[in-house]
């Protein structure tokens, strides 16, 4: 899923693990001390068939695929993710956590960063 030169630009220096999150397949890194970063690949759910609370959504694109930006800032709880939606039917979920849960901009900037390295490998 991330390559050793993906994990490396993404701050990520340990393998992932392996993870089924309700149905899907799912990759998890822990860089103990720093952060974990989970990425999920969702084939039965588009971007909005995705339950997300509006007021902590941001539209955007991360290469040519339609992406939400979902943080609660006034939270600053040190989470962000980014969804990526693949076609009508199917994303990816890329989630940060921060060790201590604070930083959120810094979580979205790793979120980011992970998403970017993804996304050239979607259909």
């Amino acid at each position: 899923m991330l390559s050793p030169q993906d994990r490396s630009a993404a701050g990520v220096n340990v393998l992932g693990k392996p993870k089924d999150i309700a149905g899907a397949r799912a990759c998890d890194w822990t860089v103990p001390g720093n952060f974990g970063v989970t990425v999920t690949f969702d084939e039965k759910h588009g971007l909005t068939d995705l339950d997300v609370a509006k007021k902590n959504v941001t539209k955007t694109t991360v290469g040519r695929h339609p992406a939400l930006k979902v943080a609660d800032k006034k939270a600053a709880d040190g989470t962000c993710a980014v969804l990526l939606g693949i076609g009508d039917g199917a994303s990816v979920q890329i989630d940060v956590s921060n060790t201590g849960f604070s930083d959120t901009p810094l979580a979205c900037r790793r979120a980011g960063t992970v998403a970017g390295l993804v996304e050239p490998e979607l259909p």
